[in-house]
């Protein structure tokens, strides 16, 4: 499994009665080896369980936001030419942020503590 860090684009359904489908874009940003900044844009196709159950509404409700993606990619043979298929694995990862402790803090909530109140 890989991680695509990108931008949600939009999503489109597609197909009919039991063959509907749907397509998730999402703009991958980086930069080349110039430092000139490259948008490469990702169509994943969700179909099946996971149109179901309604994974591509996970990534609609994100539209322009930043997301980190799980997807595995696959070469496929389509009218005899190749090409690499790209489906999602999951809902958006959501990356924490490490941040240390101050000092203060564990200074105050110690500090802190219940008392009695003399009557």
């Amino acid at each position: 499994m890989k991680i695509l860090h990108g931008f949600v684009q939009g999503v489109v359904e597609k197909g009919q009665g039991d063959k509907k489908y749907a397509f998730v874009a999402i703009n991958d940003v980086s930069k080349n080896r110039n430092g000139f900044e490259e948008t490469t844009l990702i169509e994943f196709m969700v179909a099946g369980n996971q149109y179901k159950e309604g994974l591509h509404n996970a990534y609609r409700a994100l539209q322009g936001a930043e997301v980190y993606a799980p997807f595995n990619d696959e070469l496929d043979a389509y009218n005899g030419k190749s090409r690499i298929r790209y489906q999602l694995q999951g809902i958006p990862l959501r990356l924490q942020e490490a941040r240390p402790v101050q000092p203060g803090q564990q200074q105050t909530q110690q500090t802190a503590k219940p008392q009695a109140v003399a009557g």
